[in-house]
């Protein structure tokens, strides 16, 4: 066997290895997540409960963008596997999604609040999570042309910030309200803001002339 041949040869085996310390570390964050304020969590800490190195840790995840990919890879395989998320082609399918979503949600909150907490930061938002937003961007663009650029960007933050795991862990965790109740009644709010959005009712920032949106 060349250099190049075992440089590129990979064992089954050692693939599921990896994958267990991997499975391990992420499992520890998600626990110590749910107890700890996520500035209060160390290496040491994810280490020693993992049963590993902190040496293996850093291996597998380098830095706390890494750790989160890896929390937000958890929950896109939970979503595959319950059937995954049809193809949003309109923003008049985006409430049922939420309320699917948000239930979806609830039945796995532990590792969704380990998410919510890591992913709170907008300047680290997982690479899931931006893939998100400018999905509802293109559908918004294309479901409200009479809209300008601006009024699509806005119209998409307004509805981006329903549609999150940090709207779910908030009214869970702040106000009681489980992702089976919150799901519902954050769709009928997204049906009625696309309702008035669609009815030529979004306010105009300050500034905007009376022919910048809606003529």
């Amino acid at each position: 066997m060349d250099e190049a041949t075992s440089r590129t040869y990979s064992s089954p085996l050692r693939e599921r290895q990896v994958q267990r310390t991997r499975d391990l570390v992420l499992d520890a964050l998600t626990g110590l997540l749910s107890e700890l304020p996520s500035d209060e969590i160390t290496t040491r800490e994810i280490a020693e409960r993992a049963g590993v190195s902190q040496p293996t840790v850093y291996r597998h995840f380098p830095d706390r963008t890494a750790l989160l990919e890896g929390l937000t890879a958890r929950m896109v395989a939970v979503i595959a596997a319950s059937g995954g998320e049809p193809e949003l082609t309109s923003i008049d399918e985006l409430a049922a999604r939420a309320s699917r979503a948000l239930a979806l949600t609830e039945a796995h909150a532990v590792e969704a609040t380990a998410e919510a907490v890591l992913n709170a930061d907008p300047r680290r938002l997982s690479t899931d999570s931006r893939a998100r937003s400018a999905e509802l961007l293109r559908v918004v663009a294309a479901s409200l042309p009479e809209y300008d650029e601006r009024d699509h960007r806005r119209i998409t933050a307004l509805l981006r910030n329903l549609y999150s795991v940090h709207t779910w862990l908030r009214m869970r965790e702040e106000f009681g309200i489980p992702g089976e109740e919150s799901g519902p009644i954050v769709a009928w709010a997204m049906s009625t803001l696309v309702n008035e959005i669609q009815a030529g009712n979004f306010p105009r920032a300050e500034g905007e002339t009376e022919t910048s949106g809606w003529p």
